[in-house]
């Protein structure tokens, strides 16, 4: 999307997904899922995983709980008729905010995420009284990412950097030692979720636009920027 825009987009991961240790306990809840209320995932990664995984249409009746748009519309055009999603505030903390999450005394929910991750979801929705089941579809490993592959990209010129999560922010400075640290904390970022904006505050970047989050919205902000430079 930014290329069609005219833009070069440098795709640098610095996350990798890899199978979970363990992948029985993800397999097995895939092949109970009829036996659960309520399915929620927390990522698209989780998602995309879970429905390949699956290898079927999803089943009638089950509500399935997201935390983004993208998220949102992907569960629906793969099966999902029944789909949670806050409108707004695209987080664990604006999901748990909609009327589908609120009344779970007594109901059976899957929960599916990478390998660790924030225990605001899992805690709200036990303290509400679900039976809560968590598994792992994946994990997050660090890429093969040296200092001086770091340099090397930002030697290519780098006008605005774009970070999708607050633990490749914090992936990202771990990587960087010395001048590459100063040259990260020098570039513009654009994050879309404030929780992205503190961490690379934390790490010692000045220049941070919060922006909306989806790829459209991500793309908007990136092009009302640049346009304002233009003479």
């Amino acid at each position: 999307m930014i290329e069609a825009q005219g833009g070069t987009a440098i795709r640098q991961p610095l996350l990798e997904i890899v199978p979970p240790a363990d992948p029985a306990p993800f397999e097995a809840a895939l092949a109970a899922l009829e036996t659960f209320d309520l399915v929620v995932f927390v990522s698209p990664t989780a998602l995309d995983l879970a429905f390949a995984q699956l290898g079927r249409g999803w089943p009638a009746g089950i509500p399935v709980a997201v935390v983004g748009p993208g998220s949102a519309a992907r569960a629906r055009e793969l099966g999902a008729t029944t789909v949670i999603s806050p409108p707004a505030q695209h987080d664990s903390e604006g999901l748990l905010q909609e009327a589908g999450m609120q009344r779970l005394a007594g109901r059976r929910v899957l929960l599916v995420r990478g390998d660790g991750g924030r225990e605001i979801l899992p805690d709200a929705l036990v303290q509400r009284g679900a039976a809560l089941t968590v598994v792992a579809a994946y994990r997050r490993t660090a890429p093969d990412l040296d200092d001086a592959g770091l340099a090397r990209l930002l030697d290519a010129g780098v006008d605005a950097v774009l970070v999708s999560s607050s633990e490749a922010a914090a992936k990202l400075y771990a990587l960087a030692g010395g001048a590459a640290r100063e040259r990260l904390q020098s570039l513009l970022y654009f994050a879309p979720h404030p929780r992205i904006v503190a961490a690379l505050h934390e790490h010692g970047a000045t220049r941070v636009v919060h922006c909306a989050g989806g790829d459209a919205a991500t793309l908007a902000s990136l092009c009302h920027h640049f346009a304002d430079l233009q003479p």
